[in-house]
Parts: C-alpha cells; structure tokens; sequence
C-alpha cells in the first residue's frame, strides 16, 4: 500500500463530518475520497466554526521548523482538532518533533515517499495512573 492509498484509508476509517485541506493536493484527495461532507481550503481565515479533521499533503513542503509549527499549533487551536499530515523525507521536523507535538506515525513509506502523522487532541495522550483519586491529598486527615 503506498502513502496516498493510506491516506485514502484513513480518510475512510475516520468518516469525519467536515474536512479543512491545508493544501491543493489535500483538498483533490478530500474530493475523491469523501463526496458528500463539507470542505474548507482557507487555513488564513479559519471556519466559523472549526472543522473535524484538518489534512494537509504538501502544507509542510518549503517550510522551516518554526513555521511548520507555527502551522500545526494554529491548525490545531483554531481550524481542527485532528490532523492528518503528510511529512516528505525533506520535512524541516523529524519524528521527535512530531512525537514532541503529540502526534503518532500512521503510516511509514518507502525511504522516498512521505510518513503519515496523525494527531487527535482527545487521545493525544493517556492519563498516567497517578492522576486518580486515591492518590490525592486527604484534608480530612490533615491535623491543625
């Protein structure tokens, strides 16, 4: 299976309500793939109200680090809360920056071909099994 075939697949298997193309060759894909469902392409005035999933294909080719994660942090605060990105092997992030952005390698490629990164702010990270009750403080124990 090559990456766009992944794509496809994952575009399938995630059947979101609206999609936001980061890019033309996102935004061909979604129209292939996904007839019926609403797409926004403008990523500089983001939707009124913000889409399910946002995709990009080409949206990281030519940028620097800094405006990849400038790209990603204001796709993900204000246009989508999941994102699907395709990173060529020139992507100016590597897979630590990608993990250190919370996202998870979806699909890896040939050497050539681009890896596929999935981020999705509600599973992005698992609660630690410190973070429950029985390990909080008790004030009712607490002597004055």
């Amino acid at each position: 299976m090559n990456w766009r075939d992944h794509l496809q697949t994952r575009l399938l298997e995630i059947q979101p309500d609206s999609v936001c193309a980061l890019d033309e060759a996102a935004q061909q894909l979604v129209r292939d793939v996904l007839h019926d469902i609403p797409l926004h392409t403008s990523t500089t005035n983001p939707p009124a109200q913000p889409c399910a999933l946002a995709l990009g294909v080409d949206a990281l080719n030519g940028l620097d680090a800094q405006q990849a994660r400038h790209l990603i942090s204001r796709t993900r605060l204000y246009v989508a809360p999941r994102l699907l990105l395709a990173a060529l092997p020139g992507c100016a992030l590597d897979d630590a920056a990608f993990r250190a952005l919370g996202f998870m390698l979806s699909s890896t490629g040939p050497t050539e071909g681009p890896r596929i990164y999935y981020y999705d702010l509600e599973t992005y990270k698992t609660v630690p099994d410190w973070l429950n009750s029985r390990f909080w403080a008790h004030p009712e124990r607490w002597e004055p």
